[in-house]
């Protein structure tokens, strides 16, 4: 698997806008019910301001490592960076080490990254554990540290539900509403700083 991720990392590094179809020839029909994208007995935390148009609305979910996830993850930011993936997108594989380095140069400004893998789970939030364990090998190699999202059912019913081609991301303020566009295609470090910059400046 490390081979193929370094292969990947290398054939698309020219290729920085390159969409990838959300469809996976490879995906599994048959989820693992063993493992579950849903936290069954966690609440949202409702002391979260959840503004009415926000794009994730309260959700519970896990993280790859199995840790509770709700939308009280954006609300500690100004700004939190969305980037929805997939464990067969070269691109989104290529530009997930800049994503964790702007995680951690901007986390002194208010900004957050978040990771979202669109292809481990059904419409229901069952696992798919080929793709989980993909995912966990694609993250140690990137060596990304902030968080990545497994799909519960009601992230699956809202913004991915719409999510045709990846990598796609968004950035959300705190009360979980979308600020400006979505933008689709792999894009260098340089070009995400520009767009963050110009976000943060809108903000503050």
């Amino acid at each position: 698997m490390k081979k193929i991720i370094s292969a990947v990392l290398v054939v698309f590094s020219l290729l920085l806008l390159v969409a990838c179809s959300q469809q996976n020839e490879n995906t599994p029909q048959t989820p693992d019910n063993s493992l579950s994208g849903q936290a069954d007995e966690t609440v949202s935390n409702n002391d979260v301001t959840v503004a009415d148009d926000a794009v994730f609305g309260r959700f519970n979910a896990t993280d790859l490592n199995g840790n509770h996830v709700d939308e009280s993850i954006f609300a500690k930011n100004k700004i939190t960076m969305v980037n929805l993936w997939g464990t067969f997108c070269g691109p989104c594989i290529y530009e997930m080490p800049f994503l964790g380095e702007i995680s951690k140069e901007y986390a002194d400004k208010g900004v957050g990254v978040v990771g979202i893998v669109i292809d481990m789970t059904d419409n229901e939030g069952n696992i798919f554990e080929a793709q989980h364990n993909d995912a966990l090998d694609i993250v140690a190699q990137t060596k990304v540290e902030y968080v990545n999202i497994v799909p519960s059912k009601e992230l699956m019913e809202r913004k991915i539900s719409s999510v045709f081609s990846v990598p796609e991301t968004i950035f959300i303020d705190s009360e979980g509403k979308q600020i400006g566009q979505s933008y689709l295609g792999a894009r260098s470090k340089a070009e995400w700083k520009k767009i963050i910059d110009g976000l943060l400046g809108e903000v503050e």
